[in-house]
């Protein structure tokens, strides 16, 4: 288990380091989408919002990691089960 922590702890690292690096321009999809006039009408709507400072990215790209490690670590738990 001390593995996992020390994990986690290299992703959260990771993650303050690059996140000031990502491009704030759109993706292939929603370039193309703007280029022909296209709007977006969501299915569903995100509770949460990716946030705005570096700060709100980091805390919801933890959260993010935090869930989505949590899950996989459940259904293996499950799985191992069975």
């Amino acid at each position: 288990m001390r593995w996992v922590v020390k994990g986690l702890l290299v992703i959260a690292v990771v993650l303050a380091v690059v996140l000031p690096l990502a491009s704030s321009n759109p993706d292939g999809l929603e370039a193309t989408m703007e280029k022909v006039g296209l709007t977006e009408s969501p299915v569903y709507e995100a509770p949460l919002d990716y946030g705005e400072t570096w700060g709100q990215s980091f805390t919801m790209g933890l959260l993010g990691i935090g869930l989505t490690f949590a899950a996989g670590y459940g259904l293996a738990k499950l799985a191992r089960r069975g």
